[in-house]
């Protein structure tokens, strides 16, 4: 074969190569099937792939042709590794053995190859100026020597391999990044369940004294008794709503917030979202929803929720004036308008109000209160539904918050949301 000459044919090594990646991809598990092509090409026995554990210090072996099991000490062949890392050529075991110029590393060196049962190696870089790995391969199956020759091809497949190297430890830092994300977001779910739990428990038994209270079961209260248990069931109440928010918020990134799926009128739901809210008596509602609004499909409770937040938001940030409801068909979705006369809303700060926790007004004297998260629960609820939710406003001059819900079931979706 023209692999084992002494003068290779790189034309035809590249055309294998670009073979093997088209067909094998430059995934983990063609570590073997690089490394066979390269042990043939240079008329090796055997041969192992070593590479570097992500971004850490460490080295592993990736793949090693014979099915040998090695320990690779790399504390033991410490000064080879910085050698190559330092030379960037490859390196034999008979020149250790007899050129002066491998003197500084040649315990290192023999120990390195003495591991392997090998008789050339070449380093490895991924796109950058660390030692990525290193590719060695066992003795020749004729038992010559390895020359310039087979270094230097040894040294153009290791060049070809950088750019597969590089994506790998993206691929592998990217997988592990994930992997450490989904372990947070799990953790997360779970300590706002024990939470809330735990929470639910005692303010489930301060709501209720205070209803009892309110009722004058225990006999009348004063006019200033009756207004500090309105204030213990309003904070009770509104604690509660966080409780249920943080709950919900995390239920639909882990995807486990199943949509029941119906087709309803959005008169009846804007009415139950109004039933669950305070407008105070300066602010003027206008609805614009008919019987000729057309009917929508999702989740009926969702939607509620999402409405009973924009309108919570529109009459918080609207001392006086008026809130306005309204609707549209746009294509196959039905496009819904809250929109308010308040103090609107700077245009730098309107991606940031779907942000969880964000506070237009921060600090412990901020003007209005909450947890910031009715905005972005929102969001994530919409989108669920495959709508989308936006805001435009100008400060002085009121907000307009709109979304979009499906008009046909087929462009329903739920998936996992990303916080």
């Amino acid at each position: 074969m023209f692999f084992q000459r002494n003068s290779y044919n790189f034309n035809k090594l590249a055309k294998k190569w670009s073979g093997l990646c088209a067909q094998a991809g430059l995934q983990e598990g063609c570590y073997a099937k690089w490394l066979q092509l390269i042990a043939d090409a240079v008329g090796a026995q055997g041969g192992c792939l070593i590479l570097r554990e992500g971004n850490s210090a460490s080295l592993g072996v990736k793949a090693c042709l014979d099915g040998r099991h090695f320990s690779f000490y790399p504390q033991d062949c410490s000064k080879l590794m910085q050698w190559l890392e330092k030379n960037r050529r490859g390196i034999t075991r008979r020149q250790i053995l007899e050129d002066s110029e491998y003197f500084p590393v040649k315990i290192h060196g023999l120990n390195f190859f003495l591991q392997f049962q090998a008789e050339a190696c070449v380093p490895l870089f991924g796109g950058q100026e660390r030692l990525a790995g290193i590719l060695v391969v066992g003795p020749k199956k004729n038992s010559r020597e390895y020359g310039a020759a087979c270094l230097e091809v040894m040294e153009w497949f290791a060049a070809q391999l950088a750019p597969c190297l590089q994506n790998g430890l993206l691929t592998e830092e990217l997988r592990r990044r994930q992997t450490e994300i989904d372990a947070l977001r799990d953790l997360k779910s779970q300590m706002i369940a024990n939470l809330s739990h735990e929470l639910r428990t005692p303010l489930t038994s301060i709501l209720g004294f205070a209803e009892i209270l309110a009722e004058e079961i225990d006999g009348p209260l004063l006019p200033e008794q009756k207004r500090h248990v309105e204030e213990i069931s309003d904070g009770g109440e509104r604690l509660l709503r966080t409780l249920s928010a943080l709950v919900d918020m995390a239920k639909i990134e882990a995807g486990q917030y199943p949509l029941n799926v119906s087709q309803f009128h959005l008169g009846p739901v804007l009415e139950g979202a109004l039933d669950e809210i305070a407008l105070n008596g300066e602010i003027d509602l206008e609805v614009s929803l008919n019987g000729h609004t057309p009917m929508v499909y999702g989740d009926l409770q969702m939607v509620r929720q999402v409405f009973r937040q924009l309108l919570d938001n529109a009459a918080k940030y609207t001392p006086r004036g008026k809130v306005t409801v309204s609707a549209g068909r746009k294509g196959e979705m039905l496009e819904i308008c809250v929109a308010d006369t308040g103090i609107g809303i700077a245009k730098e700060k309107l991606p940031e109000i779907f942000r969880g926790f964000y506070q237009i007004s921060s600090g412990l004297t901020r003007t209005y209160q909450g947890p910031g998260i009715g905005l972005a629960l929102s969001k994530k609820m919409v989108e669920a539904h495959g709508g989308r939710l936006w805001a435009e406003s100008r400060p002085g001059q009121g907000s307009q918050f709109f979304f979009t819900l499906p008009l046909k079931p087929i462009t329903i979706r739920h998936k996992e949301l990303a916080a």
